[in-house]
């Protein structure tokens, strides 16, 4: 659907160009993803964080993770890591551990009831991957690479 569609853009800014419109494009489709993303995961009670989170743990389980190395992995930065996995442990998905080799450090994994909500949540993605569809693949990896070229 094309931007124009969706918003007036032509009420913002009388001199739009084709660069003015990517930015507000790219604007209005992340937050389309992202609201996408929430709907998607709101049935199984987490956040998109907490999914992120979930994901990062499963990948290096059992190895725990400190809260440190769980931020750099994220995918969307998480103002406050500490406060996101708080939540997590209230909800019984994630554990924190004081390491006996080093007792300054903190360490999160994942608990059975946070196994079992990876599982639950592993199609989460490719529900949400089947709205691209719209794209070939050689498009997908066009933007891809357009994108990377970001800074």
């Amino acid at each position: 659907m094309e931007l124009e569609k969706i918003v007036d853009i032509a009420q913002i800014d009388k001199d739009l160009d084709q660069r003015k419109k990517v930015i507000a494009n790219l604007q209005v489709r992340g937050n389309w993803f992202f609201s996408l993303f929430q709907r998607t995961l709101k049935p199984y009670d987490i956040s998109e964080v907490q999914f992120n989170v979930l994901k990062i743990l499963k990948a290096k389980h059992p190895a725990p993770l400190s809260a440190g190395a769980i931020s750099s992995l994220l995918i969307s930065q998480a103002s406050d890591v500490t406060r996101i996995i708080d939540r997590m442990i209230r909800k019984g998905l994630v554990e924190r551990k004081v390491l006996e080799e080093n007792r300054r450090m903190i360490a999160v994994s994942l608990t059975r009831k946070g196994l079992k909500k990876v599982e639950e949540t592993n199609n989460v993605v490719s529900e949400i991957v089947t709205r691209t569809k719209v794209w070939t693949d050689e498009e997908v990896k066009l933007l891809n690479r357009l994108l990377d070229r970001l800074e």
